[in-house]
């Protein structure tokens, strides 16, 4: 096996997505699972990418556990990458990005402003947006960094359809507000949703009539700060729901990952850019369009050399063809032939024609068969045209 090779634990950094609405919680989440996580594995520093000033309320807390904060204020996306490349050249172990939403809109306006749209991107805009982001994607699977991204939460809609036939937008689900596809890189994915006690409290009467007949809603009653488990790769945590969560909480997902081990993402080394040529034509399409320009070559070589479609000329075309390809059925060699073999024809055609007319005025040549003619002249033009192999025709 060359690909292939035998499998090991090799994710050995955390990959962690919160999303969120306003108030849920994310950035202190966030900041309590990364300082519990440095103390585990014996990280002194921290690194932060704010666009929110959120660091400012966390360096307290940073600095009791014994945690030295580095900080990039800024929302560029360049500054991003540079941060990502600086933490796994100074051995910073721990990243905190907040918020990816914010670098995402950066990205999108500083191309929209570029191009003047106006505000409104094109549908074609987006495939280029996607591919200079795939580099922020690429680094967070495979940077040697556990990373914490937090993200603004933003709505799903899809339309319900009623049985007059009329429609309505509703609400189906939440997401974060970032590149669409962002949501498949993290390996956890933590939803923050902020409820009050008396919410936590109805929601707890609801299965019993007694408690939900006396449940009174207190005024001032505190924020109880909800972590929803949307996505857990180790399916140890996955669904679970954890009111005012702590480390400890999300500890099961850390223990499944290959700590202080072996880290590799994906390779991203290896493309599939072979499969293209330089118009852009897949690997089948440029090879089709080769072989019709070697059919083409071959068929007006023959031609030139036996341009008469009877008698002699054609007695000589079907012979050639069969002493190229052992068939004399033109329609085998369109659709039998291997393209190198008839690249190969091809490339030897201009040597062929010119030693067959030039021997042909010799008696010995004259004298022997037509099969023997061209297999004679065929053998010297495979010769000449090996020793040159450059051919401006492919």
């Amino acid at each position: 096996m060359k690909l292939l090779t035998k499998a090991e634990p090799e994710m050995a950094y955390a990959k962690i997505g919160l999303l969120g609405f306003a108030g849920a919680g994310k950035t202190f989440t966030a900041g309590l699972i990364a300082a519990a996580l440095a103390n585990q594995v014996g990280a002194k520093q921290i690194a932060w990418v704010d666009t929110e000033t959120g660091s400012d309320f966390l360096l307290k807390m940073f600095e009791e556990a014994g945690l030295e904060v580095f900080r990039s204020k800024s929302r560029a996306f360049g500054d991003l990458l540079t941060v990502i490349k600086e933490c796994e050249e100074s051995g910073v172990q721990i990243l905190i990005v907040d918020s990816i939403t914010a670098i995402w809109r950066d990205l999108c306006d500083a191309y929209d402003k570029k191009l003047k749209r106006g505000g409104r991107l094109q549908f074609q805009d987006w495939a280029i947006l996607k591919y200079e982001w795939r580099q922020y994607t690429d680094a967070f699977v495979n940077a040697p960094v556990h990373i914490l991204v937090c993200g603004r939460a933003g709505y799903e809609y899809d339309y319900d359809f009623n049985a007059d036939g009329t429609k309505d937008l509703i609400k189906t689900g939440t997401r974060m507000k970032v590149e669409t596809e962002f949501g498949f890189e993290p390996s956890l994915v933590i939803e923050m949703e902020r409820i009050t006690e008396s919410q936590a409290q109805l929601e707890e009467a609801r299965g019993d009539k007694k408690k939900k007949a006396a449940y009174k809603p207190k005024i001032g009653s505190k924020w109880i700060h909800r972590a929803h488990v949307l996505k857990d790769r180790a399916d140890v945590i996955d669904g679970q729901v954890f009111d005012d969560p702590t480390f400890e909480n999300f500890l099961p997902h850390f223990e499944a990952l290959n700590l202080g081990g072996k880290h590799i993402g994906l390779d991203t080394s290896r493309d599939s850019s072979d499969r293209f040529d330089v118009e852009g034509r897949p690997d089948w399409k440029r090879r089709q369009a080769e072989r019709g320009i070697a059919l083409e070559e071959i068929q007006n070589g023959l031609v030139e050399l036996y341009p008469s479609t009877s008698g002699r000329d054609k007695q000589y075309k079907l012979k050639a063809l069969k002493e190229f390809f052992g068939s004399s059925s033109w329609k085998r060699a369109e659709e039998k032939v291997p393209l190198e073999e008839l690249k190969k024809t091809a490339m030897a055609m201009e040597p062929f024609a010119r030693i067959f007319t030039e021997r042909c005025e010799e008696e010995d040549f004259q004298s022997l068969k037509p099969e023997a003619q061209i297999h004679e002249a065929w053998e010297a033009a495979l010769a000449e045209a090996e020793l040159d192999e450059s051919s401006p025709m492919f």
